[in-house]
């Protein structure tokens, strides 16, 4: 069964806060993650390239702690999710300093 996303009102407070390109790759990240969960590979299995548009990306999702995993897509803008059973929930979305930041502190 593939995983599902919920977006959590602080990943909505996260998102609102970038600009408007960051929101665009965090766009672009949740399609990939969508694709990667129907794809059916199992989780942290190495890259995942997804197309979107006329681009191809490498989706990079890793697990950091126990139930939380990073994505991203291109350098700048990552994606936290925590896993619950068969569930995702977007947690938060920043750059690499703001996510180290949140871990710090969660």
């Amino acid at each position: 069964m593939p995983f599902r996303l919920f977006f959590l009102p602080s990943y909505e407070r996260c998102l609102r806060k970038l600009g408007s390109r960051e929101r665009e790759i965090a766009g672009v990240i949740l399609l990939a993650l969508q694709s990667y969960f129907q794809s059916g590979i199992p989780l942290g299995g190495g890259p995942y390239v997804f197309h979107s548009k006329d681009r191809s990306h490498r989706l990079v999702f890793k697990k950091l702690r126990e139930s939380i995993w990073e994505a991203s897509v291109e350098g700048g803008v990552r994606v936290i999710t925590r896993q619950e059973k068969d569930a995702h929930f977007l947690v938060f979305v920043g750059n690499h300093d703001q996510v180290r930041q949140f871990l710090k502190k969660n």
